[in-house]
């Protein structure tokens, strides 16, 4: 049997590649009470916030308290961060919350956060985009 080397990279996990510049997510970004905040800016419930990072609603209870979030749902906050402030340049502040939880025909009858629940968000970056830019879709 012979086993095979495989040369490790010269660059390290961490330092991004030549196109790759990427900040690294902190654990520590969001900051107490920013999470729920972010909840009530999308006036959300517990139960349906949760369901989108994922976590169970006491993991979202302790989040919203101060907790510092995993790497993973840390990403994920970021991920629906930069969403909502995209959404809230196309729609009404107080329209968000009813339009995320309403059925629609651009969706194939899905609610916006179905859509986000299911990892398609990019569909709604499409719509996002489109409606910025005022072209017909």
């Amino acid at each position: 049997m012979s086993v095979i080397n495989r040369k490790k990279s010269a660059v390290p996990k961490h330092v991004p590649t030549k196109g790759q510049a990427k900040p690294r997510i902190s654990r520590t970004s969001f900051k107490a009470g920013m999470v729920l905040e972010l909840r009530h800016r999308l006036q959300l419930k517990q139960a349906d916030f949760a369901r989108l990072l994922p976590v169970s609603v006491r993991s979202l209870a302790t989040l919203e308290s101060g907790a510092p979030p995993s790497e993973a749902v840390a990403r994920k906050l970021v991920e629906i961060h930069r969403l909502t402030n995209a959404l809230a340049e196309v729609i009404k502040k107080d329209s968000l919350g009813w339009w995320l939880q309403t059925p629609n025909d651009a969706f194939d009858g899905l609610k916006p956060i179905e859509v986000i629940d299911r990892g398609e968000s990019d569909r709604i970056w499409s719509m996002i985009f489109f409606l910025r830019s005022g072209v017909p879709a």
